[in-house]
Parts: structure tokens; C-alpha cells; sequence
């Protein structure tokens, strides 16, 4: 049975995720490990294979099999944060995601980098946009993720920064442009916005490094990203999404309302204090 203290209920309120090293067996995470490797047209035990690969952000290829059952063993924690008896089961298989070392990772000296966030649910942004929402998002590490290593990057309270925004705006507005999937920054005053620029470029990421089998469970309004790669070795990442059956319902009552619709969470107070911290110009 999977259960989360009250501290880590707080934490995940207050920062929208957090990080788990017991929730799957090894061997377990290896065979899906197996499967992406024999899927993949790369060594990823070569670094001249697989330094400058870029992203893939969908691993074609890849059987249902071990991921299917990897979702399934997530679904009781996924239950334990969010509610039990609220969510939708997942579906066959995960999304498989690789992120490969940057090009110059061979380099004496490495470039300038940054990393860029993003909201999920607006990849398929067009002149009809329709948003997919979820309630909690799970990552999965497939073998061992170390510091700059692609490791899952996220911006710890921002999904309260994401509430803030659609309590007046749409779900379909943000970074007012399509297929931008980008919150705007923070103006100097509460309630306000500026749109010339990005919420992720204005507050500092924090990246999540790990070994094969840690799950990063997050808020699905907090923003994240794949980080900077500038190692030897691709990162592998299985991802899931859990939805409450009735996500089409509420999904925008959910926007502003982080944690309404989290039975779990109910009595589990923000901490005051803790907002994102706004770097000077």
C-alpha cells in the first residue's frame, strides 16, 4: 500500500511535486530500460552515438508491455496523493522520452545553457485550440540520472502561479500566442502580467537528479521541462498522466482551483511564504 506523510502532502502543495525511490522493483524498471534500448537505432552506451541526438520526445517503437505494467504499479500512488476511486486507469503503455546529451557536451568548455518550461496539453495548439488536462503527472527514471543529466526539470510553485493566471483567463490564452504552452511572467504587482516575457524566465528550475526507478510525481499546472543534458548518456524517461474520470467537467474550474478536486489533499494546508522567488533584471 502506498501512502505520503503529511510533510510530503505539504511539500507537494507547496512546491507541486515530489520524488519517490520506493515505488517500483528494479528489475521491473530494467526490462522497460531493455526494451528502449533494443527499440532505439543508437548505442547509449556510445557517447559518439548519442551526444548531439537532440530530443525524442515519443519513442517510436517501444513494446506496451512493460510500461502498461509500470502505469498500473504507479496508480496507487497516483490514488494516495490525488483520491481514491477519482481517477481514470491508465491506458496501455507510457510515453518513452530521450533526452540526449547537448552537441557541445564533448566540448573542454560548454556553451551557455538554459532550459526552457513549458505547460503540457497544448501540443496540438492550432486555429481550434483544445486543451488536455490532467490531474498529476508521474516520470520515471529508466536508469540513473545524475546532475545536468536531462534529469526532469521543474519550477517549484509555479503550478500556484498558473492558478493565479486562470482565475482570469482562459486555459487556451496562456503566453497569449498559440502553441507556446508558456505561462507569462509575473508583473511587479499581484494580479498582473507581463506578457512580453516568460514566468519560466524570470525563476530559477530545479533539477531533479536520481537513480534507475525514481518517479517524479507533479502537479499537472506545474511547469517543467527536460533538462540540460551535458553528459555521456541519454536520459530515459517513461512518463504517465492521470486524469479523474471526469476531467472534462471540471478541467476548467481545476485551473484555478489546484487542489478542489483532491480528495486526498483536503485539510492540507499551503505553507505560507514559499512563493517562487523573482530574479532582478
Amino acid at each position: 500500500m502506498v501512502s505520503f506523510t503529511d510533510a510530503e502532502r505539504r511539500s507537494f502543495a507547496r512546491n507541486g511535486f515530489l520524488t519517490r525511490d520506493d515505488l517500483l522493483p528494479a528489475e521491473l524498471v530494467e526490462d522497460a530500460r531493455g526494451s528502449v534500448v533494443d527499440a532505439i537505432d543508437v548505442d547509449p552506451d556510445d557517447p559518439d552515438q548519442v551526444i548531439g541526438s537532440g530530443y525524442e520526445v515519443a519513442v517510436e517503437g517501444v513494446p506496451e508491455e512493460p510500461f502498461t505494467v509500470i502505469a498500473d504499479a504507479l496508480f496507487p500512488a497516483a490514488e494516495a496523493l490525488v483520491g481514491e476511486g477519482v481517477l481514470a486507469p491508465p491506458g496501455p503503455g507510457m510515453q518513452v522520452a530521450l533526452k540526449f546529451p547537448d552537441e557541445d557536451a564533448a566540448d573542454p568548455v560548454h556553451g551557455p545553457k538554459s532550459v526552457a518550461g513549458h505547460l503540457d496539453g497544448y501540443a496540438a495548439f492550432d486555429e481550434n485550440p483544445e486543451v488536455t488536462t490532467f490531474q498529476l503527472g508521474a516520470a520515471v527514471y529508466l536508469e540513473d540520472v545524475g546532475p545536468r543529466g536531462g534529469g526532469f526539470t521543474v519550477w517549484p510553485g509555479s503550478h500556484r502561479v498558473a492558478a493565479a493566471y486562470f482565475e482570469d483567463h482562459a486555459l487556451e490564452s496562456v503566453g497569449g500566442t498559440p502553441n507556446n504552452s508558456q505561462l507569462p511572467a509575473m508583473g511587479e504587482e499581484a494580479g498582473e502580467w507581463d506578457y512580453d516575457r516568460r514566468f519560466y524566465e524570470q525563476t530559477d528550475p530545479y533539477e531533479v537528479a536520481g537513480s534507475a526507478g525514481t518517479v517524479v510525481l507533479w502537479h499537472g499546472l506545474l511547469t517543467h521541462a527536460a533538462g540540460i543534458n551535458t553528459g555521456e548518456r541519454a536520459r530515459m524517461a517513461a512518463i504517465s498522466r492521470f486524469s479523474r474520470e471526469d476531467v472534462e467537467d471540471i478541467r476548467r474550474d481545476a485551473a484555478s482551483d489546484l487542489f478542489g478536486y483532491w480528495p486526498a489533499m483536503a485539510g492540507v494546508p499551503f505553507v505560507e511564504g514559499g512563493e517562487p522567488v523573482v530574479r532582478e533584471e
